[in-house]
């Protein structure tokens, strides 16, 4: 049976604007963070290795997740807690795939011969 669209809808769990808000600030320097190591690594004049396609997929991945995540929250609806949590879900696997693709280039460089 279909729902009638003028029936009153059960309210659904809301945060404050103002956590929402600093949330979304603390997202959008991260964001910023992980866009500027990108940048800076991707821009080095050493010749690329097999293993930096791998630790360019990462970083590519984990910050399309974060951006994907900042673009949710900017929605009116990220005031729902549901909507909310997904988010942030989403903002801490893109910051987690970063963040290994990161842990990857250091452990590549130390192992790698000079």
């Amino acid at each position: 049976m279909a729902s009638d669209p003028n029936s009153p809808r059960e309210p659904v769990p809301r945060i404050d604007s103002t956590f929402r808000n600093g949330s979304l600030t603390a997202m959008g320097i991260v964001l910023g963070f992980s866009l500027g190591f990108t940048v800076q690594w991707a821009t080095d004049d050493s010749p690329w290795m097999v293993t930096d396609y791998i630790e360019a997929v990462a970083l590519a991945l984990g910050v399309g997740l974060q951006i994907k995540a900042l673009a949710e929250m900017l929605e009116v609806n990220s005031l729902e807690i549901p909507v909310y949590q997904r988010a942030k879900n989403r903002f801490m696997l893109g910051l987690l795939v970063t963040a290994f693709g990161i842990a990857l280039m250091i452990l590549i460089n130390v192992l790698s011969p000079s």
